[in-house]
């Protein structure tokens, strides 16, 4: 089983990277093509429409396919598709090959996370956060490697080492899947077991009720990851504005804040554990919205350091401790649960992440942090709703 978590680990430390690699790359591939930043746009909404598609297409090609092939089938899709770009093609097919990393990414990011929550019986809170902590250790350090790269004047070669990690990846999954097939496919025995209660249950008070669960469910990721993409996309332009800071010290707040988040994650886990999924859930919401007022009303470069580390710090276990706390309520349904929370998150992330910066435009940097405060508060209101909710049967879920 320990196996399986750190194969998990390395997918997604992948996708860690590959969710920041087209947003690092994109000042030299706009000198490269000549383009504009409205072309950069267009390049980063095809990557994630691609991971969009995968996510809410996953059901259907586990079904089809099995975890094994499928998760083969994303690494080919990723390694293909960075291949390709790495060559410079022209300016069309990156953006038809860009799609396929985005597609690659969204079907790990679901299936590794519904397959470890369904192998790992003992401790998930614990499980989850460690690939947090990969995938955000990947959009951590990838920036770094890409900046070494483009001092060398050989940035293109990122393209190829994500290429060749996506290919060594495929050979480790390979050789581990042929002997474990049992504890791959656990997720598809529990759906099969589940399967003969799912009658129709349309109408009765159950169903209903589970629906409205899993809208809840899915209001909650959708405002958390927009939170979360709102800040990451905007602290440097914050500052910038409010501190009258240089774009270097500006830029060093997101890593700050990545920084926290990694390590947050080593222990949020253990954290969740110790005193339950909905008491973490709603402390630590309830302290990044005390934080974030903090950040709205500070005038100081240090204080809005200090803010910013601790925002990171208590935002780092909510995603996947939501994640595990969601899917309780829906048991044998992991899969179809994970693939609707992710596609919401990566919803949430592209809509807010679209407000903040027409709020940045239109209105002052405070009212777009008092925005940000209120999107937590609406967080910590959702979590609390949430918090009271039991476990659906699985004739509820199949009515949704």
């Amino acid at each position: 089983m320990n196996k399986l978590l750190w194969i998990g680990c390395c997918f997604y430390l992948l996708i860690g990277f590959t969710s920041v690699i087209a947003a690092a790359l994109l000042p030299e591939l706009m000198m490269h093509y000549g383009r504009d930043y409205a072309d950069g746009g267009n390049l980063i909404f095809a990557q994630f429409f691609g991971f969009l598609l995968g996510v809410i297409t996953q059901p259907w090609w586990s079904k089809r396919f099995g975890r094994i092939r499928m998760l083969s089938f994303t690494l080919y899709f990723i390694c293909f598709g960075y291949f390709i770009i790495g060559l410079l093609p022209p300016w069309p097919v990156v953006l038809l090959c860009l799609p396929l990393v985005g597609f690659g990414s969204g079907m790990i990011e679901s299936t590794v996370g519904a397959l470890i929550i369904d192998a790992i019986q003992d401790k998930k809170a614990v499980a989850m956060s460690r690939l947090e902590v990969f995938f955000g250790s990947g959009a951590l350090l990838m920036p770094v490697a890409i900046s070494l790269l483009i001092a060398n004047g050989r940035w293109e070669l990122t393209f190829f080492g994500t290429c060749f990690l996506s290919l060594l990846l495929a050979f480790v999954w390979w050789r581990y899947s042929t002997g474990n097939r049992q504890i791959i496919n656990i997720g598809e025995s529990l759906e099969a077991e589940a399967a003969p209660a799912a009658v129709p249950a349309k109408g009765n008070r159950g169903s209903r009720l589970t629906y409205t669960m899993l809208i809840c469910c899915i209001i909650v990721f959708f405002i958390y990851v927009g939170l979360e993409m709102s800040i990451v996309n905007f602290l440097p332009s914050i500052l910038l504005e409010s501190m009258n800071v240089n774009a270097a010290v500006a830029s060093l707040s997101v890593s700050l804040f990545w920084g926290t988040m990694v390590l947050g994650r080593f222990v949020c886990g253990l954290l969740a554990e110790k005193y339950g999924y909905t008491r973490y859930l709603l402390w630590c919401s309830a302290a990044t919205v005390v934080v974030l007022i903090g950040l709205a009303l500070m005038k100081h470069l240090v204080g809005a350091f200090i803010m910013i580390l601790l925002i990171g710090l208590f935002m780092s276990g909510l995603f996947s401790i939501s994640l595990i706390f969601s899917n309780s309520l829906f048991p044998g349904r992991t899969e179809q649960t994970t693939s609707k929370l992710i596609a919401a998150s990566g919803i949430g992330g592209a809509a807010f992440s679209w407000l903040t910066g027409r709020l940045m435009e239109h209105s002052s940097v405070s009212f777009t942090l008092w925005f940000l405060v209120l999107l937590g508060v609406l967080l910590v209101a959702m979590l609390a709703v949430l918090s009271k909710m039991k476990p659906a049967t699985s004739a509820d879920y199949s009515s949704c």
